[in-house]
């Protein structure tokens, strides 16, 4: 099952909504997909914590969401209590690198996504479809999301107010979801508990049945005055405050020193997102629980793995794992807060802002089921009584990996077990997992080769080049008359691509329908696609963009030309991304980019030197005074600039001076006296000299010179 729900993800464009029961693997499915996918992809949350967990960002973060409630409407309301459509769209003004991500992104994974209510979902849709000039759902962004409805839901401030517009707070309730085939796949193996029996229970209790629910079975672990002697427990509340107490008066009791270990914070680190708290108090004998997994090779503890403390320093903690005999001295762990960021190659990169770092435990006397989410604990007390809400029930049972490591504190009855109808509801109607494979071959294929379509697709060049062509001609900045030979030569190539790209698409088309219905092999479909990329990248980097690359050199940095150039740059840019992509495409798994053909793309050109375009208008036979009027610079830079030349036998004196100066100047200079500096050479000399005509002379003269020894 997981290898074909991570091809349907990573070689469909179809949005899924994976869930399953507690323990069935959705997190390991997660990271793993991360891991392996070629799709450029985002990982959201819609809290902070989760957001950590997962190791992504917050959804009101990455899209730059109100926290108000959203209603779905262009009525007028209250702005007080919630915003309308109009109210949403000026925070979508975002930066432009922001911008650029967003329209990269192939993929968005929401992780915890019981938690994410309908109407922050609609806002992401809004965004993406805003920012991305795509009215397709979410921009044409496919969609997965990641969770368990019958965990915990979503937080709702005012019920009264979402309720006139949406069903539910469930996420699959949004406006956005409602035009999406949306399939809904369930992991079914469940890791976590190996008794029958048990699962049994659980799985009655999460679908509400409460007929067929065993309240006698269940009921046998009600032990009311039970209190844990030599094994550790941990007692599963409700509510943060009876945890905390807990805690508090279980570490009071015990006796010896008191030692805190505070977190090392580095950089943005948001203090409603720390993953643990920022100073831990401990003393020897302390119940404590890891809260995250081992990463290293020794794999001592996992997420909800409970210890004692046996010895304690002002830097160290010795811990006894449960289960294990020998001591563990605690490592501090890292918690980061990222940011998603576009690199120049394209693709999306965790930029770190800030870093959390801290012993990976907390006080395990008590938990609450909010922060027991994900954890894995062998021994249990929970009572499940009226402070219990909504599912919170199968949420604190499904915690434990057998019955018999759970102690009730009060009875289980049928009033504290709901049915969440409209959760069954949701996932009987989409429920796909007898279709992932017919889904999959009618649409990975077709997905595939239309990703190729799409990046290859060229005709758009054309008018661009137009444009760029009737600015060129009409800019006082640009030769014309180079800008007119070189779009001439363009064109045609322009026009000869368009026609072969659309004579492409035909054929490969056709050879993907022969592919599915048995008539070729897909190796035929695959050189087809192979070939055409080399061959447009190679036809296109060569005969258009190192062309126009080249002439946009020229009046890069020239005084007058920034509009033009900007507009321009656009144009290049556009090519960049095309040629870039081309690089990167592949067919399902196969890279299709030859590494033969490789050329640097890159529209960052070396600016002119100022004193090169001087010369450049020079030898045009412009004169120096509309030299300087064009470049914005007075006279005597200009001249400065060309005694540069003058120093390299380039320069026509004949147009800068006068030949009777020339020559006063020769004779003075074959005299042999030679002079310190300029104010020497304008006494001696028998004519009025400008200073730059003097310079020019000087270069002339010592470079002949020079030339003479050397000969």
């Amino acid at each position: 099952m997981n290898q074909q729900l991570f091809e349907l993800a990573e070689h469909t464009n179809r949005s899924i909504f994976l869930t399953g029961k507690a323990g069935t693997g959705k997190t390991t499915f997660l990271n793993d997909f991360v891991r392996k996918t070629h799709k450029k992809h985002i990982v959201v949350a819609p809290t902070g914590i989760a957001a950590i967990n997962a190791g992504g960002v917050t959804i009101h973060s990455m899209f730059g969401l109100p926290l108000r409630t959203f209603l779905p409407t262009t009525e007028r309301i209250d702005g007080t209590y919630a915003n309308n459509i109009a109210d949403l769209m000026h925070h979508f003004k975002y930066r432009k690198d922001k911008i650029k991500l967003l329209r990269e992104i192939e993929i968005i994974i929401i992780d915890e996504v019981s938690m994410l209510r309908a109407d922050v979902l609609d806002m992401m849709d809004f965004s993406l479809r805003h920012v991305r000039r795509n009215q397709q759902k979410f921009g044409g962004v496919q969609m997965l999301f990641i969770g368990d409805l019958y965990q915990l839901p979503p937080v709702v401030r005012d019920e009264n107010l979402l309720r006139q517009y949406y069903d539910s707070p469930f996420f699959f309730d949004s406006y956005a979801l409602k035009e999406l085939p949306l399939i809904t796949l369930e992991l079914t193996t469940v890791y976590r508990q190996k008794d029958e029996k048990f699962l049994e229970i659980l799985n009655e209790i999460r679908d509400g049945e409460i007929r067929d629910i065993d309240f006698d079975a269940l009921n046998e672990r009600y032990i009311p005055d039970f209190e844990p002697t030599d094994e550790a427990y941990v007692y599963l509340t409700s509510h943060n405050r009876m945890a905390d107490d807990i805690n508090q008066k279980k570490l009071t009791a015990l006796t010896g020193k008191s030692y805190s270990y505070k977190a090392d914070i580095i950089g943005d680190f948001n203090e409603n997102q720390y993953p643990n708290d920022e100073t831990i108090e401990l003393k020897t004998g302390a119940q404590i629980m890891f809260i995250r997994n081992d990463a290293s090779q020794e794999k001592k503890y996992f997420n909800g793995k409970l210890a004692e403390v046996i010895d304690l320093t002002e830097k160290e903690i010795t811990v006894l794992i449960d289960g294990d005999p020998e001591p563990y001295t605690l490592k501090k762990e890292i918690w980061e807060q990222k940011r998603y960021t576009l690199k120049p190659d394209k693709t999306i990169e965790e930029e770190i802002l800030g870093s959390f770092r801290q012993f990976p435990v907390r006080l395990a006397w008590a938990v609450t089921i909010h922060k027991s989410q994900g954890l894995t604990f062998d021994r249990l007390i929970i009572d499940a009584g009226k402070s219990f809400a909504a599912g919170q029930v199968y949420v604190a049972l499904s915690r434990c990996r057998t019955l018999e490591g759970i102690v009730l504190k009060s009875r289980i009855t049928p009033d504290v077990i709901f049915a969440n109808r409209t959760v069954s509801r949701f996932q009987d109607e989409t429920h796909a997992n007898h279709r992932v494979q017919e889904i999959l071959n009618a649409e990975k294929y077709d997905y595939s080769i239309e990703k190729i379509i799409q990046k290859l697709h060229c005709p758009w060049i054309l008018p661009a080049l137009n444009s760029w062509h009737k600015t060129a001609v009409a800019s006082r900045v640009a030769d014309t008359e180079k800008a007119q030979f070189l779009y001439s030569a363009i064109k045609p190539e322009t026009e000869n691509l368009t026609a072969i790209f659309e004579k492409f698409e035909k054929i490969i088309r056709q050879k993907t329908h022969k592919f599915v219905s048995g008539e070729e092999e897909w190796s035929a479909v695959e050189d087809k696609a192979k070939g055409a990329v080399n061959f447009f990248f190679t036809a296109i980097s060569a005969k258009i963009f190192q062309p126009l690359l080249s002439f946009y050199a020229e009046t890069k940095g020239v005084k007058g030309a920034k509009q033009y150039n900007e507009d321009f740059r656009v144009f290049l840019d556009d090519l960049e991304d095309y040629l870039k992509d081309l690089k990167t495409l592949r067919l399902l798994d196969t890279a299709l980019f030859d590494k033969n053909n490789e050329v640097e793309i890159t529209t960052k050109v070396a600016k002119v030197p100022s004193h090169i375009l001087t010369f450049q208008l020079f030898e045009e036979g412009k004169t120096i005074p509309e030299i300087a009027r064009e470049r914005g610079l007075v006279p005597e830079t200009i001249y400065g600039h060309l005694a540069k030349f003058a120093s390299q036998g380039l320069l026509d004196l004949d147009r800068v001076i006068a030949r009777e100066k020339m020559e006063a100047f020769r004779q003075e200079f074959e005299n042999g006296t030679g002079h310190d500096n300029l104010n020497s050479w304008k006494q001696a000399l028998p004519l009025p000299f400008e200073f730059y005509e003097i310079r020019i002379l000087l270069n002339h003269y010592t470079f002949l010179k020079e030339k003479n020894e050397t000969v």
